[in-house]
This record gives structure tokens, sequence and C-alpha cells, in this order.
């Protein structure tokens, strides 16, 4: 616990020199020692439908360092908006994200909704709960007001939020004109239907109806992950292991023929933070497999061309995995030359 014990109160007192004593400097050869350890996050464990979880023992404890979220620039860099005592926390048991538990989250539960599950605490707290905050899309604003989207980008949507339970917080914008630009909320209502809003102060964001954004907690923090209620409002079933994410059961991203680049999303497939994105292009039975992705629309960067093999396997004709680093946009170009029978499911993502 050498982390959580620095800096020493008594270094900020006085003027002057300060007196550093023997077991000072064993704090600090510790804190040296587990910052290594604390460069890493304990893995989300999906328990059920409605729950996820950090698993801790007394033996195998979780730690985190409350240090942010990933920036979307540089997400091996993390930021903090000046929220976060960058302190760590340790858990010696179990710690579950539960929706049958309101406390749990923040606003209301929503299907079709990615949730950024963050470790918090209070200042004084020596171990971490986990909360989910709504990943959040823009849709327009008026006067630093932002209405806020969907997440599958198809209406505008209310959170139902406490009135005004987010001042103080932060918006840190993840795509878009204002990528890795950040305010800080001074407003926000209660709508839980099609007119949520979110009011920031400072200079005016640049952006486009799509955008995603996600809400830093005003608290001390650190995202551990994404998850995605689904359309049928369960957790989607997952396995986490480091960076590493995959989905217990693929998602279906593309279908059918795709004639000439077409930009793809992948709203409800991977999450926003995904660094790569894991995938099996597949065609029906009896069918030529045909997939080409591309950045810029123009030139392929991944082609796959895989003949029938003459018998079909776990209801495929041909199948070859396939992987690609979305745009900043989240998406990725797409082309099978207008050919039915074609299928590109997800299977996971590293972050």
């Amino acid at each position: 616990m050498s982390l959580a014990n620095l800096p020493q109160s008594k270094w900020g007192s006085g003027t002057g020199r300060q007196v550093i004593l023997k077991n000072d400097f064993a704090y600090i050869e510790q804190a040296i020692i587990e910052l290594a350890e604390l460069i890493n996050l304990p893995n989300l464990t999906w328990v059920d439908n409605t729950a996820v979880k950090v698993a801790a023992t007394s033996d195998c404890k979780a730690r985190v360092m409350m240090s942010g979220f990933p920036s979307p620039l540089h997400p091996a860099l993390l930021v903090q908006g000046g929220l976060s005592d960058g302190k760590y926390r340790e858990n010696a048991t179990d710690v579950s994200m539960d929706f049958d538990t309101p406390a749990h989250f923040w606003g209301t539960e929503k299907s079709s909704q990615w949730y950024a599950i963050y470790a918090v605490a209070a200042s004084i707290d020596t171990t971490f709960a986990l909360k989910a905050m709504p990943l959040m899309r823009y849709s327009s604003q008026a006067s630093q007001v932002i209405t806020l989207r969907n997440n599958a980008n198809t209406a505008n949507i209310g959170y139902g939020f406490t009135t005004n339970e987010l001042q103080n917080s932060k918006i840190l914008v993840l795509t878009g004109a204002s990528r890795g630009m950040i305010r800080t909320v001074t407003a926000n209502n209660n709508d839980n239907s099609t007119g949520g809003t979110i009011t920031y102060s400072g200079s005016a964001l640049t952006m486009a109806q799509g955008d995603w954004f996600v809400v830093l907690p005003n608290t001390n923090f650190r995202y551990l992950g994404m998850i995605l209620n689904n359309s049928a409002g369960n957790i989607q079933a997952f396995e986490q292991k480091g960076r590493s994410w995959r989905w217990r059961t693929p998602i279906t991203w593309v279908t059918g023929a795709v004639n000439g680049w077409t930009l793809k999303y992948l709203d409800l497939v991977a999450p926003v933070t995904a660094r790569e994105v894991f995938g099996v292009a597949h065609a029906d039975y009896g069918y030529t497999l045909k997939c080409a992705l591309s950045h810029d629309g123009a030139n392929w960067n991944q082609l796959i061309h895989v003949g029938y093999p003459g018998s079909g396997f776990k209801s495929t004709g041909a199948a070859m995995p396939c992987r690609f680093v979305p745009r900043p946009d989240h998406g990725i170009y797409v082309d099978n030359e207008n050919t039915s029978g074609q299928n590109i499911v997800i299977v996971g993502w590293e972050e």
C-alpha cells in the first residue's frame, strides 16, 4: 500500500528543509515497484444478463489506479480532466455492477446501449466500487446545450438522469472534429425519452450528428472497459483477458450484397474505444466468399477471396478470419462486388 501512503502529509507542512525518515524511503521504494503492477487493470467478468464484476480474493486482490480514461488521440495515455486523485484502491472481495441496482449506474437502463464501466471511489475510500456511465452521441446543439442521440444513431434519446447530477463532470469527445477536447458539464436535464440534453461551459465544440463522447464522472475514477446492453436489454456475454475482448456469440455486422465501397459503422458491434476489431467473413452455404476492406474508400488494405469448398461447415460456405483498425469515425469501407450470400460477423476487439 505504499502508493496510498504517498505523498506524506508532513512533507507539505512548513518551509525549508524536510526530515525524511527511513520508513519514508521504504514507501518510495515500494511505490516505484508497485507502479509496474498498476499499469494494467483487473479484468471485467460477465456474470449474467444484468451484471458484470471484478473478481478478487484476499490472496489475489484487485488493484486499480484512479488515473482516468484512455485518450482518444493516444489510447496508451490516460486523461482525467482534473477530476481524479491518481491514487490506487484495492479490493479483497468481488465487486459488481448490476442493472438490477439503480445505484450501480447513472440514469435509467437503456437497451442497444454501450456503457463505460468505471471503478469509482471517494477521496477517503481505500476500496473501489463499479458504476456504469452510458456512452453518448451528439445530435445537435444550441448555445452549448447538446441534444443527445442514441447509440444506433437512429433517433434522439434521454437517459433519465437526475437533474444536474452530472454537473462538474467533464465531456470528453471521442470522434469528429473536436476529438480529444474536454469541457465541463454545467447542467443536464432529466428527460427519459427523446429529449435528453447536456450543457457545457467553455468554447463551443465542433460536432456533427453521430459523434461519440463520454462523460468523465466528478469523482476518483478509472475506466475498466465497455459493455453492451443489447436490443433485448441483456448485457451481451463476453470474455475479457487484458486488452483482448471476445463476444461469446459473434454479432452480425454486414450481410448481403455491397455494391462498391460503402462506409459501414461499428455502432453496436464493437465499442468506439476499440483499437483493433476482430471478425469473420463468411459466405452462405454454396457461395464463394468475397470481402474487401478499405480506410479511404478507394484502395483495399485487406482482401479476402475464398472459393466455395464443396461442402458446408457450421451452416456456412467459405469463411476466413479478418481483423482491422477502425477509422477515427468508428467505421471502415466494405465492398463485395454486389455478391449475394456474404456476411461479416464481429467476434471481438482489442482496447
